[in-house]
């Protein structure tokens, strides 16, 4: 599933996202603090790598192309992206566990 307009939305989005103020919540203030953890990339984004599934060809012992890994890298920091806005969202609702839930999702995805 290698999408760029999605990827570039949810690069969109975390970026936006980490430029605002946090939500009065204080999941969100959590949130906040673990992107100001995430390294940056040369245009200021969040640039973490995080994980992503086993590939059956990796399984196989094929080695990956340059194009695989950039496409797996994308797509995890695609995830972890997501995620984080995921939890704004749910934190800006109000609903603190779930933020939180959330938040140790995208915790779990940077470094498992």
């Amino acid at each position: 599933m290698n999408h760029p307009l999605a990827i570039a939305f949810a690069f969109a989005v975390a970026s936006t996202a980490s430029t605002l103020p946090a939500s009065a919540g204080p999941c969100g203030e959590e949130v906040a603090a673990f992107r100001q953890t995430l390294p940056l990339n040369q245009k200021g984004a969040p640039a973490a790598v995080g994980t992503a599934p086993q590939t059956v060809d990796a399984q196989l012992g094929h080695q990956p192309t340059p194009e695989t890994i950039e496409r797996a890298r994308q797509k995890a920091q695609s995830a972890v992206a997501m995620v984080l806005a995921q939890a704004e969202a749910i934190d800006a609702a109000g609903k603190q566990a779930e933020c939180r839930e959330a938040l140790a999702k995208a915790k779990l995805l940077v470094n498992p």
